[in-house]
């Protein structure tokens, strides 16, 4: 017999290894699909609502003066549309919590099922009317049963309450009424719970399921999507969504243009008395030195000048519209205002700073509609929008230095050019001078009036930059459960949990499970297997048996044949295992018997004396045995003692259990004791200790033609077969075979080949210092527990 290497297994073996666990695999999958049939029935269904809107990537969509710059700018629209912002603006939670707000989501009602909760939406049986608040900031809720009369219990108290009554709830103050319009007796159950949001809470509840996308880059279509629970609930969020998104773009249009127009206001009020004044000057210059037309001579000569006087007056404009805004700027009333940022001023860094200042203005505008103006984010935005008004207030006049620079260059520029002119009269230039300032102040004039015609044109004609390309839709079909999902999901868990376990199992047997374990890991012959007897009879074979555990030890008496072949006649056979509990007592019991049956003379010597079972297990009463014939306390017929029901079986026990078992064995006398029984018996079967533990059965193996090895499936080592095959190649054990004992049905390749149920007769488990081999601590042999008396389904449990 060659030794097969490595574990390679056969479809053969691989089937009958495992086709035992097909019940638990077909119990796991039955139990998979019965939790995804649950799954699927009590899980709330998920619909999937959407709908589309265009962002206008111009978003100069006015209507009036398309193509001017100018009013492209009143608009405060310019530039291409940041489409991440937008998604963002919608996501925000002000944006959310204001509708949830128009469509009154702070109050929710649900019916409560015995798995599930449904949202009642539109149509609630029942309505919450909030008397008092405690804190707006904490939402509450409750649950509601409805009972006979109109009444109804609160939570888990059994005191009922009517509707109408008012109720202390969180320190809150409220009351439930019945709805005129709607049947609470229609509903799946007479349970209800009701919930009020706070706006925080709320927001964060409607932006769970909410989802934006951009359909691709090339274009400015959103695309929004909400799962819920209800699908009119859906739809009215989204359309209500992009609503409410359309009206916050036209209000922070509108409020940036009213701001700008009362700022232009104020200033053409001032304005107007001081052109006033200088007009009138000019005119009372003119009557009292009688100067009404500049000298022809110096006609040409100011020609020359007059791009430069034109530079000068460009820059004394924008000096004035500074300081009306370093003016607006200072003041504490308009604090809290936005800075107008249409006035004609081109300066970048500024024109950013205003910008970004306007912002901050409205997202804290925006936060104060939902947040008091002591939290800590509103109390950041003011110490921001502070700090950026600073840096406004510098820039300004940071620029305003500038304009002075430039106007003293232009000045230094005139005084060279007017002392050419010094020829002319002095009234001519004084002249000149009012003229050159009344011009200045028309001209600054004639640009407000026309900023706020512009303004109050594009105000009048204010829209969004955003139209609805679709309103909202629901599918009628649910999203979720997704029931290929989740039975595909279960399936493979009930696949996986069982496999897993199976090979969890496989990965931590290190037992023998069967003949193939034995093929695969040495060459030391089988010479037979033996099942399990439900009995716990020491004695199995007995004369006329043919039960199969009978015919089973009478093929191993044939096989013997041809082991010990011409040896000798009156053949030893020593039977030893690795440790205690793999059945050696029982084998050697019954191959004794089966010998005897062949009608030959037998002897069973009991040598496991340091834990004897043969005499216990037929139930015979103990006397004299070898350790008393070793010491000459007794004789040779004193020893024997007859099996009573089979004949021609005698049993010679072990006697006394010495304190030195291995060297009472090496005596002199015991060559004696085998000669007397060699004499006297033509078959002679030696039980001695297990050779894993002592080396008993090591010293007595001179006497023996052949040993047989006891291997239990289920319990012993696999690394004990790598010890056996060592002593067969080594010869240490005369004529060496395997026995495999306790086969169980079902348990490997081989296993279940006999039929019937299997397993060892009895006795105690276990090696080491339980085995009863060795002395423990406390100088008392250890014993094994014992399953009898046990339900057969425990004892395979424990098995």
């Amino acid at each position: 017999m060659n030794k097969k290497q490595g574990w390679a297994t056969s479809p053969k073996e691989f089937l009958f290894n495992y086709i035992r666990y097909i019940p638990l695999l077909v119990g796991a999958l039955g139990l998979s699909m019965v939790l995804a049939y649950l799954k699927i029935r009590y899980a709330p269904k998920i619909y999937k609502v959407q709908s589309s809107m265009l962002i206008k990537s111009d978003r100069n969509n006015s209507g009036v003066g398309a193509n001017d710059e100018k009013f492209a700018d009143l608009f405060m629209t310019g530039g291409t549309a940041n489409l991440g912002n937008e998604i963002e603006v919608l996501k925000s939670r002000p944006v959310l919590q204001r509708v949830g707000k128009d469509l009154n989501l702070q109050t929710q009602y649900y019916n409560k099922g015995n798995v599930i909760s449904s949202l009642l939406y539109p149509n609630s049986p029942i309505l919450l009317d909030i008397l008092s608040m405690a804190d707006s900031s904490r939402s509450f809720g409750f649950d509601i049963t409805l009972v006979a009369g109109d009444k109804f219990f609160l939570n888990e108290s059994k005191t009922s309450y009517a509707f109408g009554q008012p109720l202390d709830i969180g320190g809150n103050r409220v009351r439930v009424v019945k709805s005129l319009v709607v049947d609470p007796h229609s509903f799946v159950s007479g349970k209800f719970q009701i919930v009020w949001l706070s706006m925080d809470d709320l927001g964060g509840s409607l932006g769970g399921g909410l989802r934006i996308a951009q359909i691709n880059e090339q274009t400015t279509i959103l695309t929004l999507s909400l799962e819920c629970e209800n699908t009119t609930l859906g739809n009215e969020i989204l359309n209500k969504l992009m609503l409410v998104y359309d009206t916050l773009v036209v209000e922070d249009k509108n409020r940036i243009a009213g701001n700008t127009l009362r700022f232009i206001n104020d200033r053409l009020f001032d304005l107007s008395d001081t052109l006033r004044g200088v007009e009138g000057g000019l005119a009372k210059f003119r009557q009292e030195n009688e100067v009404f037309d500049i000298e022809g001579q110096s006609r040409s000569f100011l020609d020359n000048l007059g791009a430069a006087a034109k530079q000068r007056s460009e820059l004394e404009v924008r000096k004035g519209i500074l300081g009306f805004l370093l003016k607006y700027i200072s003041d504490k009333k308009n604090q809290y205002e936005l800075v107008p940022t249409v006035l004609g001023i081109d300066e970048p860094a500024l024109l950013q700073l205003m910008a970004e200042y306007n912002k901050l203005q409205l997202e804290r505008d925006a936060n104060l509609k939902t947040t008091s103006a002591n939290a800590p984010l509103i109390i950041s935005m003011t110490s921001g929008l502070e700090k950026m008004r600073q840096n406004i207030y510098q820039a300004l006049l940071n620029v305003q230095q500038a304009y002075n620079i430039g106007i003293e260059n232009l000045d230094k520029n005139d005084e060279q050019m007017h002392s050419r002119l010094s020829s002319l009269p002095q009234k001519s230039m004084q002249f000149l001078n009012r003229e050159r300032r009344q011009k200045i102040l028309n001209d600054l004039y004639s640009l407000l009036l026309q900023k706020k015609l512009e303004i109050s044109m594009a105000s009048a004609s204010t829209i969004s930059n955003s139209r609805i390309l679709e309103t909202a839709i629901g599918a009628g079909i649910s999203i979720s459960p997704d029931k290929k999902k989740i039975y595909s999901f279960y399936l493979a868990l009930g696949l996986l949990i069982p496999i897993g376990f199976i090979a969890l199992r496989e990965f931590l047997q290190d037992k023998v499970r069967g003949r193939v374990d034995l093929e695969k890991n040495t060459q030391t012959p089988i010479i037979g297997e033996i099942c399990h007897s439900q009995d716990n009879l020491a004695l199995v074979v007995k004369n006329n048996s043919r039960s199969l555990i009978s015919e089973q030890f009478r093929i191993i008496r044939t096989n013997l044949q041809y082991v010990i072949g011409k040896k000798g006649e009156k053949p030893v056979i020593l039977v030893t295992s690795s440790f205690s509990g793999e059945g050696k007592s029982f084998v050697s019991t019954n191959m004794g018997a089966v010998m005897a049956l062949s009608g030959k003379k037998t002897v069973i010597m009991e040598f496991d004396i340091r834990k004897p079972k043969i005499i216990s297990g037929l139930e015979i009463k103990r006397k004299m045995g070898i350790t008393n014939y070793i010491i000459g306390k007794a004789s040779f017929q004193e020893l024997l003692i007859k099996v009573s029901d089979t004949e021609n079986l005698y049993v010679i026990p072990c006697g006394p259990i010495p304190p030195n078992p291995a060297e009472l064995l090496l005596d002199k006398r015991m060559d004696e004791l085998m000669q007397e029984v060699m004499d006297n018996f033509e078959i002679v079967i030696m039980d001695t200790a297990p050779i894993g533990l002592v080396s008993d059965a090591t010293n007595l193996a001179r006497f023996a033609n052949t040993c047989l090895y006891i291997v239990r499936e289920g319990y012993t080592f696999r690394k004990q077969l790598g010890i056996v095959e060592e002593m067969y190649n080594k010869k240490q054990l005369p004529g060496l075979c395997l026995v495999l004992n306790d086969v169980k049905k079902g348990g490997g390749y081989y296993g279940g080949y006999y039929g019937g149920s299997y397993g060892y007769y009895g006795g105690s488990y276990g090696y080491g210092n339980s085995s009863g081999y060795f002395e423990d601590e406390s100088g008392k042999k250890g014993t094994g527990k014992k399953l009898r008396g046990l339900p057969k389904w425990w004892k395979k449990l424990f098995r």
